[in-house]
């Protein structure tokens, strides 16, 4: 990691902590201004703005108003994270998720899923105002929050915070568990025992980490992970995403995703995962290209060298040959 990028990270890190120790004492009238100035000023920020414009348009998702409209959601988002920090009870928080969300029919589907395998592993993608959407589905669907270890206990502790404010059931991983077996074992248990475990499968890969998946007319890579613990656990995937109504935002599920467990002949484990990841990856698709302005990470730099054609983490879809050329190959 170059020095430069190290430092970024010590300031996020520095503004994101100092934010929420002071998140009990802002009155709500100055959270409230925030969020007004962070909507109005983050359409101008050289750097930032630059990067999300030139992703929504390499994407073809690209207006003003999506633009302006993605900047408003994540000013609510980060805002609604102040929120809940400083608010002293669940109940509280359950006030504002079910102002700003709602969660439609699909999750009757989700939910005759997991009473049917007795234990789920729902996929959301990074979606805004996440501190609170997952709060509002917890209500209908109880969800388990599986909080990795990190050597930065700081970070440890602030997201325990707001799961304890949300009224999450919390897995909290051991600490300096770094093998990824281990590690799926104890996700795989809490599944097994009934639980339902939220993983996130939006999060860009290196080319050869990752699973290569069809996405926006070129080829990206998402992690094995959660089709690998689908497998494991004999439970389907869970698509979560989320569309604009109003002024509030609506989750919806897609089609559970079974993960078949093919044949060595077929490809065995790699290609039923593969399988797997592609069908979650349309269902991706389809949300960023009909809800843009409510994907978090349009100024992703993973996703960013994606978007840009960084061979390091994206590649080119081979056109599909027509018949007469096959058969020519072929002869």
């Amino acid at each position: 990691m170059s020095v430069l990028r190290q430092f970024r990270r010590r300031c996020t890190s520095a503004v994101v902590h100092g934010a929420a120790t002071l998140a009990p004492l802002a009155p709500g009238f100055a959270v409230n201004f925030a969020e007004t100035l962070i909507g109005r000023l983050g359409p101008m920020a050289p750097r930032l703005a630059s990067i999300v414009r030139g992703n929504m348009i390499a994407a073809n998702v690209y207006s003003p108003e999506v633009f302006r409209q993605h900047f408003r959601n994540v000013a609510r988002h980060l805002t609604n994270g102040l929120r809940v920090l400083s608010s002293r009870s669940p109940d509280a928080v359950r006030s504002i998720a079910s102002r700003d969300v709602r969660v439609d029919d699909s999750v009757e589907v989700a939910k005759a899923e997991i009473e049917r395998h007795r234990g789920g592993l729902i996929a959301p993608a990074h979606c805004v105002n996440y501190l609170v959407s997952l709060v509002q589905l917890n209500q209908s669907l109880p969800v388990s929050m599986y909080l990795r270890w990190s050597k930065d206990a700081r970070k440890v502790e602030l997201k325990k915070r707001w799961c304890d404010a949300a009224g999450f059931d919390v897995i909290i991983e051991p600490p300096r568990l770094t093998n990824p077996a281990a590690r799926a074992e104890l996700i795989v248990e809490a599944i097994r025992a009934g639980k339902t475990v939220a993983i996130t499968p939006d999060l860009a890969q290196r080319a050869g980490e990752g699973v290569a998946v069809r996405w926006l007319d070129r080829i990206a890579y998402l992690p094995s992970g959660p089709a690998s613990l689908a497998m494991l656990a004999e439970v389907p995937m869970l698509p979560l995403f989320a569309r604009r109504e109003g002024d509030r935002q609506t989750l919806y599920f897609a089609s559970p995703i079974h993960v078949t467990r093919l044949s060595r002949a077929e490809g065995g484990r790699t290609e039923s995962v593969r399988r797997a990841m592609q069908c979650w990856a349309d269902g991706f698709q389809t949300f960023v290209q009909n809800s843009p302005d409510q994907w978090f990470l349009w100024g992703d730099s993973r996703w960013t060298r994606v978007l840009r054609g960084d061979p390091v983490y994206s590649g080119v879809v081979e056109p599909l040959m027509k018949p007469e050329t096959a058969e020519a190959q072929q002869t």
